[in-house]
């Protein structure tokens, strides 16, 4: 199978979604893995939706675009995650910064959900310790941020109880010892159902705080939303 690699460094932008789609068409792709952190995912979503819709990203962007409605299903994508964190593999939105407007915004529609969500968690064994405590933490703040969401309901809440537990119990030990396989099976389940809960309990003000906090300051973004949640 012929395919081509657009590589993702840092938060995903504006930018770099733009550019994923026009390599992907230069490159005459059909099909599209995100393989990586949420960032990945997120570009990969974006580049899957623009592929198939045409136009400019601006013009279904909220907030800072038209919000245009995306109206095709997006190109066939496969997300492989490789942190625990975001658990953009099961949501229906990326998540972009624009420096330019120094806010972070989403490009949403039910037809962005990827095809298949591929979740292994040795593929977290690498990471190091900065960035598993980082995206713990991002898994953490949106299992509390859909458990006290006024849309959670009795299905989320089981996931936020269940995911918020294997955070507790584990994410040290995935920081301290890498290769540890239950800590890690644990934070890999804890970012998925985290990603199902705030896909159908939504969010609140910690993540709504964060779109503008992090347009303007540079970090990860589970970074941000921890600080937000102190």
């Amino acid at each position: 199978v012929a395919y081509a690699i657009y590589s993702v460094t840092g938060e995903p932008t504006t930018t770099m979604a733009q550019e994923a789609t026009e390599f992907a068409k230069r490159q005459q792709c059909g099909f599209v893995i995100g393989f990586g952190g949420g960032s990945a995912l997120d570009t990969a979503k974006a580049a899957a939706a623009l592929l198939t819709n045409g136009g400019d990203l601006l013009d279904y962007l909220e907030v800072i675009g038209q919000g245009k409605p995306i109206t095709r299903p997006s190109a066939p994508l496969i997300a492989i995650p490789t942190t625990a964190g975001s658990g953009a593999e099961v949501t229906a939105n990326a998540v972009l910064a624009s420096p330019e407007h120094s806010v972070k915004v989403s490009l949403r529609s039910p037809l962005m959900l990827p095809r298949r969500a591929l979740v292994d968690p040795e593929l977290t064994y690498p990471l190091p310790p900065s960035i598993t405590a980082t995206t713990g933490l991002d898994a953490l703040t949106q299992l509390i941020e859909a458990f006290v969401s006024n849309k959670a309901n009795p299905l989320t809440d089981g996931l936020c109880r269940e995911g918020m537990s294997r955070v507790a119990r584990s994410v040290r030990r995935a920081c301290e010892q890498g290769d540890e396989p239950v800590a890690r099976e644990d934070m890999a389940c804890a970012s998925l159902f985290g990603g199902l809960a705030l896909a159908n309990g939504k969010l609140g003000g910690v993540h709504g705080c964060a779109g503008p906090f992090g347009g303007m300051i540079p970090g990860p973004h589970g970074a941000v939303c921890a600080r937000l949640l102190d």
